[in-house]
Parts: structure tokens; sequence; C-alpha cells
């Protein structure tokens, strides 16, 4: 019998469910031909639970939750910084 674990990235607890979040940069490449516009995308991405995506902020509160939000609410730049610095301190 195969069992799996879910770990949240954030938080390190097992849970039921994760939801991927992520930041990234979309960058615009200038064609070579006039139909070739493309935009390259380049994405940190993690799995957190929900009441990591509460307390962030990416998410409401649902009534099974018992996460807040945190107080005052972060901005998306903040957010991002924060993302971001978990990663880079994680190794990925």
């Amino acid at each position: 019998m195969k069992k799996t674990i879910l770990t949240c990235d954030r938080c390190k607890k097992r849970v039921a469910n994760l939801y991927e979040v992520g930041a990234g940069l979309r960058h615009y490449c200038t064609p070579t031909y006039p139909t070739a516009e493309t935009y390259e995308v380049y994405q940190l991405v993690a799995e957190w639970c929900l009441d990591c995506c509460i307390e962030v902020g990416f998410t409401r509160p649902v009534k099974s939750s018992k996460a807040a939000p945190l107080d005052p609410e972060p901005t998306l730049e903040d957010i991002i910084r924060k993302i971001v610095k978990e990663e880079i301190s994680n190794g990925t």
C-alpha cells in the first residue's frame, strides 16, 4: 500500500489539500517576424495549505478554517517579497 503525505511548503504541516501559489515575471520577446509576438514566463511555484493562503491574503477565510488574515493586510509587493525570500532560503 502506498500512502501520500502532503506537507505545506510554508508552514511544514501535514494537510489534506495543497494549493499551488506562485510569483513570477512575464517578459515580452521582440518578434523577428511581425506575427511572432511571444511572452516568456518565469515563475517560482510553491504548494501551500489553505491556512497559509488565508494568512498571507491570497484568499478569504472560510467557515471551516481557523486561520485569520494578517493585520494590516500585506500589499502585493510584500507578498511577492516574502515568497521570494522563502524560496531563496529553502534553496529552490
